[in-house]
């Protein structure tokens, strides 16, 4: 490059480049096709487009412009760290049980709200009824895939019953 720009301010080529270039004809000819297309993009003049260009509508509005979808979630954790950080300082309290959603804050520490949690003894007896449901559930699941064994052990006895009347029949 310091052999093809030789302009004022760049470095000059060092000895051994210029040494390389008159023992190489490789380079030589490659540098001679470089100053020949510098010498031709030096006379090279633009040229006005044939006609005007028009911008696609979306561009040519200025007033419109697209949020990054980066940006927008970032802006989201932000502000969900700042309504975390309101409700940790305003003793929000939250609770869901079976007589549903409440919510409750205030400046100052207060009880818990007032509601009525599930027992012991109610949770077992939930617990209870779901197993047994679900014992329910499986016995009848299990009778009916006997039945559908026996349908289809039926099915078998019958077509081989109608083969061997068949075999019989053809001897």
């Amino acid at each position: 490059m310091e052999l093809l720009y030789q302009e004022q301010g760049t470095p000059t080529a060092g000895p051994e480049v210029q040494e390389h270039i008159r023992g190489c004809a490789a380079c030589r000819k490659e540098l001679a096709e470089l100053k020949g297309l510098q010498s031709t993009l030096a006379v090279w003049q633009d040229e006005p487009p044939l006609r005007p260009v028009a911008l696609p509508e979306n561009l040519a509005r200025p007033g419109r412009f697209r949020i990054p979808l980066w940006s927008v979630l970032r802006y989201a954790a932000i502000a969900a760290l700042v309504t975390l950080a309101f409700l940790g300082l305003s003793n929000a309290q939250i609770q869901w049980n079976r007589n549903g959603f409440a919510f409750r804050t205030s400046l100052r520490a207060q009880a818990p709200l007032a509601s009525s949690y599930y027992t012991k003894e109610e949770i077992q007896t939930i617990l209870y009824r779901a197993m047994s449901d679900s014992e329910q559930a499986n016995f009848q699941m299990m009778l009916r895939m006997l039945d559908t064994i026996d349908q289809e052990r039926a099915n078998e006895i019958h077509i081989l019953t109608r083969q061997i009347k068949e075999s019989r029949n053809k001897n």
